[in-house]
Order: C-alpha cells, then sequence, then structure tokens
C-alpha cells in the first residue's frame, strides 16, 4: 500500500532534506505515534537514526521502534552535532528550544509523508490510523509555519450518552450527571455559523459519548452532503452499536465520510458486524486498533506561573481544533467536558458563547477569532489553572484501554 498526501501543492516551498546525508547522525523527537511513522519513513529510504529523544521520563532508557529513547538532557550531553526530525504537533516550542541550544539541522517529517510506502510496516498502528495521525500533524506543522491560526478541525459533540463508561475517558462521560442528546437543530446551527466565519474545515468530526446513539445522526449528516467547505466528516464510534438503515443510507451517498471505530477489544461487541456493514454499502471507515490509552487530564489547582500557564495552552492547542459543545466553542477537549459539567470555576475566557452571537456574524467572527489567537497573543485560559493538560500526542501516559467502571465520578471541589 502507497499512501499520497492529498494536497502536496500546500508544502510546495517547505524544506525537502536529503535525509540520506544524516544516516547515523540524525535523532528523532518524539517517541510517539508520528515518531514511529517517522522511522519506517527513514528506514524505507536507507536511513538510519541513532535514538529517539521525548520529554516523558518513562520513557527514557527504553526501546523504541528498536532503538533507545533518550531524555533532552541526553541528547544535549551525547548528541551536540546530529541533526534532529521533529516528530510531534508542538513543532514551534520545540524547534525555538533546539535553536536556543545550538542545533542547526532541525526538520520537520512533511517530506518525508507527502508519500508513505507501507510495504513492510510494522509499527503498531495499523495504515489507516497512521494516516489519519499523520493528516492531523501535517495540518497542524502547515498552520504553525505558516503562523495562520488555521482551524483543521472541528468536532461536534452530540451527546454526553454512551453504551461504556470508561474510566480513563477523555471527554469524563462518567463524571456527567444527566447525560443527554443535544437538539439536532441547535448543534448545526451553530456549526453553520462557526463554518460561516471560518470558510473552510478539513474534518468535522461527529462524536459524543457514543453518537450512533443519537436519534437524529442521520438528518444532521444529511445537511452537510451540499456544503463543500468541507472536506471530510467523520463518526467516532466504540463498535458497540450497530447503525440504523436511514443512517447507512445517508452515508453511503456522502462520498467524504469516514467512519473512525475504535477497537476496545470484548468492549467492541458489534464490531466485525459494523464492519461488515460498511463493506456491504460501500462506506469507507477506519479501525483504531488501540494498545493503550493516553490518561486524560488530571484536574485540580496547578499552582503554576503565567509562562507556565502560557506554555501549556501553547501546547494544548497546537492541533488547531475547535470543539462545539452544548452552544459553546472550545479549543480543547477537557475544557468543553469539564466547563460542561460545571467543575471549572465560570469565566469567559474558557470558550465563545454562540447563543450571545448568533444573531450577529460579524460579531461572532470578531470574538471567535479573538479566541482563536489567545495561544498566538500568550493569553492562557482560566481553565489552565486547573487543568494538568496531559492529554495530549506528545506527553503519553499510557493507561489500559477502555477499563469500565461502575461508579459515578466526581471531581474535587475547585471553587
Amino acid at each position: 500500500m502507497i499512501y499520497y498526501y492529498p494536497n502536496p501543492e500546500m508544502f510546495e516551498d517547505f524544506d525537502k532534506p536529503d535525509f540520506i546525508k544524516f544516516s547515523n547522525n540524525i535523532v528523532v523527537w518524539g517517541a510517539g505515534r508520528i515518531g514511529g511513522v517517522a522511522e519506517h519513513c527513514l528506514k524505507q529510504i536507507g536511513v538510519e537514526i541513532c535514538a529517539f529523544c521525548d520529554i516523558a521520563e518513562d520513557k527514557w532508557g527504553t526501546q523504541f521502534c528498536g532503538h533507545k529513547v533518550i531524555s533532552p538532557d541526553e541528547l544535549k550531553e551525547k548528541y551536540p552535532h546530529v541533526a534532529v526530525l521533529i516528530s510531534t504537533v508542538f513543532h514551534t516550542t520545540i524547534y525555538e528550544e533546539l535553536k536556543a541550544c545550538g542545533y542547526y539541522n532541525i526538520f520537520d517529517c512533511t517530506s518525508l509523508f507527502l508519500k508513505i510506502d507501507f510495504e513492510d510496516y510494522d509499527f503498531w498502528m495499523l495504515p489507516d490510523y497512521a494516516i489519519r495521525n499523520v493528516e492531523q500533524y501535517m495540518a497542524a506543522i502547515y498552520a504553525q509555519i505558516k503562523k495562520n491560526n488555521t482551524i483543521d478541525q472541528i468536532f461536534l459533540n452530540i451527546t454526553t450518552k454512551c453504551t461504556l463508561r470508561c474510566r480513563d475517558c477523555s471527554m469524563f462521560i462518567p463524571y456527567v450527571d444527566n447525560p443527554c442528546f443535544y437538539e439536532s437543530d441547535s448543534i448545526m446551527n451553530d456549526f453553520f455559523d462557526v463554518l460561516d466565519c471560518l470558510g473552510h474545515v478539513r474534518i468535522v468530526n461527529f462524536y459524543g459519548g457514543e453518537p450512533l446513539l443519537h436519534p437524529e445522526l442521520a438528518k444532521m449528516i444529511s445537511k452537510l452532503l451540499s456544503d463543500r467547505r468541507i472536506d471530510r466528516i467523520s463518526i467516532i464510534t466504540n463498535a458497540t452499536v450497530i447503525p440504523s438503515e436511514e443512517l447507512l443510507a445517508v452515508l453511503e451517498k456522502e462520498k467524504r465520510i469516514i467512519i473512525r471505530i475504535s477497537d476496545y477489544g470484548p468492549l467492541s461487541i458489534k464490531l466485525e458486524e459494523i464492519k461488515q456493514l460498511f463493506v456491504e454499502h460501500h462506506i469507507p471507515y477506519e479501525v483504531a486498533n488501540y494498545t493503550y490509552w493516553d490518561a486524560p487530564s488530571t484536574i485540580a489547582p496547578c499552582n503554576e506561573s503565567n509562562e507556565e500557564l502560557v506554555l501549556k495552552f501553547q501546547q494544548c492547542t497546537a492541533c488547531n481544533v475547535l470543539f462545539l459543545l452544548n452552544r459553546k466553542v472550545y479549543l480543547c477537549s477537557t475544557g468543553s467536558a469539564v466547563n460542561n459539567i460545571g467543575a471549572f470555576p465560570p469565566s469567559e475566557t474558557n470558550y465563545v458563547d454562540i447563543s450571545k452571537y448568533s444573531q450577529s456574524l460579524p460579531v461572532l467572527r470578531e470574538k471567535l477569532y479573538a479566541f482563536i489567537e489567545r495561544p498566538k497573543n500568550k493569553q492562557y485560559l482560566d481553565a489552565c489553572r486547573y487543568c494538568s493538560g496531559g492529554h495530549c500526542v506528545q506527553f503519553e501516559n499510557k493507561l489500559p484501554v477502555a477499563v469500565q467502571t461502575n461508579k459515578h465520578m466526581v471531581f474535587p471541589k475547585l471553587y
């Protein structure tokens, strides 16, 4: 299987290093999902790396893709003159740190990912799952290097009802008091208001909870069928609910659809049946074969300095994603989920309330872009003062997948 990045023209003026010159003299920064794919791509062209470097202490001294994982201090001590390939979405921050330490051959992975040959690929992610991560990385790097604050994806949280109760859910579903379906017309009106402000988005994602539970999911998808301002439409499901005939009929018509199936092993009881249905209806799907979960953010007072809060917020928003939940726009999934259940102290720095500005698109656009530019302007959210910020691609803290709980979980009192 050979993958071609769908929009190579975006990267025409990006550097295209001759990595072969750096064989046995290059370190990959980031022993994670993108790092594993990058190592495969380098190996495909005959480039050997010295090591992986990562800021996560639990990885130091371990092996990743057959190479040792070292700390940033060990990188400086043992490899002061190597080339460094940054394989995380936090490119700008890491690039600046490396430059300050005297490194000058610092690269991103964009040229490697324009074409990926998956022959002999043996990293743990299935190719389709790897490709989604690659495309998210490409969009994040493009936005950072071009400094254009482009929003790549919008996530529409359509329900807090779910068929599972995952203890470590990144959307904190076991903490929700009264799970509900959000009203479909309101969701879509808010989405189109935001899309009118942005003009274009690469992906719109329907998620929850379990979105296939929502009785009007087909109706919501059908409203997107003629809108060319969206490149791709995805639904994120845990493979416990069979899609309705109405939904299958709508999905069959929509050529931009991709179903993201989270494979949680024995918990995903309808996985094979769902896959067969999608094959029969010619509906593309991807199976995310999780071998671990990243730990969700810890919610508690952090007592950090303004500089630490700014850096944390900038890193947490590196993927240029918006989350729409219950008539509000957020810049991070944790912020959306925890604010929605009232756990964070009230603060309008944490979101844009669409209901306040939906009657005036110019005002909404002004508020939305000011919100999107908060990281660039070094304005963190009040929520950052109560969130570890750890749920993201770079700071992997591995946990078992989809551990179930019967408890109703409660955050410590924050205010």
